[in-house]
């Protein structure tokens, strides 16, 4: 029988753990066969016992913390009129300007890629090379935003993890 502040792991149709895993901590009890669980991301939903089970605070705490990694924001795509910002700051080169707007679509695009990836395979299942690439776009997007912030304060720079 759960009791409120159990920590859960949820399970698929055939009994394993999800991949990624998901966790959850018991909130309230319904009966013998359901239960209210609080998930990481503070939603609730209510669920039926045979659809998670118990474990212990180190596991929870682990995969908490890596639910929190992946539900990190990703950045998105500036969404710029070029030639209207280049207008605005005639002292910077219009080139310069769409050079560093390209770059910065293809961090973003880097960066959303890996994530989606990390998502459906796990962080242990990346090569290294991509990984590099990750790494890459995650110092190149703060390089790209810092110029762009400089001319623009509403465009924030993001920061790493």
């Amino acid at each position: 029988m759960y009791k409120k502040g159990d920590k859960v792991i949820i399970l698929d149709y055939n009994g394993k753990p999800l991949i990624p895993q998901v966790v959850g901590m018991v909130e309230d009890v319904y009966g013998p066969d359901r239960v209210r669980l609080i998930m990481p991301d503070g939603a609730g939903c209510l669920e039926f016992v045979d659809r998670f089970e118990k474990i212990d605070e180190e596991t929870y705490a682990k995969y908490h913390d890596a639910i929190r990694e992946r539900e990190r924001e990703l950045p998105v795509d500036l969404q710029l009129d070029i030639r209207k910002f280049a207008s605005k700051h005639p002292r910077r080169r219009k080139d310069e300007i769409i050079k560093r707007f390209d770059q910065d679509k293809r961090y973003v695009s880097t960066i959303n890629a890996y994530m989606g990836r990390v998502r459906m395979y796990g962080e242990d299942n990346i090569n290294d090379r991509f990984r590099f690439e990750y790494k890459e776009a995650l110092y190149g997007i703060v390089e790209t935003r810092t110029f762009f912030h400089e001319l623009d304060d509403s465009i924030v720079i993001p920061s790493l993890p």
